[in-house]
């Protein structure tokens, strides 16, 4: 789980340096040379996919999503270890859903030969790796809250 997590972190950081460049070079171009880069945005609609499902994925697996704990900090250690483990699942249930929702997504975009419209990307690719991003997020929270569940509430 560790190696998927750092490769996504790494895919990730790697997807920002590009959207930098690109856009850097972007600026450059269109007000010092007065000629953009073609297509650029939709590069950084593309990159933007992957980053999306890379930082989820990383956030998961490391366990740091946003939290407000107004009524979890009320509550005793055993109702705190109740809400934890049905967090857990709720959120378990929604990442495999969009993951196979991103999976469907991907499979209209290939039938119905879904591209970008200045640069003809196909845009399927960067469906699935969306769906792959919400899939490693699926399997970090199962396990996360499998661990919940056998966990002694503290």
């Amino acid at each position: 789980m560790r190696k998927i997590a750092a490769a996504m972190s790494y895919l990730g950081v790697g997807a920002v340096m590009c959207m930098a460049l690109l856009t850097g070079v972007d600026v450059v171009g269109r007000y010092v040379f007065n000629k953009p880069v073609q297509g650029g945005t939709e590069l950084v609609e593309l990159l933007m996919g992957i980053i999306v499902a890379c930082g989820v994925a990383v956030t998961t697996a490391a366990e740091d999503h946003i939290s407000v704990d107004t009524i979890f900090g009320k509550l005793p250690s055993s109702g705190q270890h109740v809400l934890r483990v049905f967090a857990g699942i709720l959120c378990t249930f929604v990442f495999a859903i969009l993951a196979w929702q991103g999976v469907n997504g991907g499979i209209d975009a290939i039938d119905a030969g879904k591209t970008t419209s200045i640069l003809k990307v196909p845009i399927s690719p960067f469906q699935f790796f969306l769906a792959i991003g919400f899939l490693a997020s699926f399997m970090f929270l199962l396990v996360q809250t499998i661990l919940l569940f056998r966990a002694k509430k503290r």
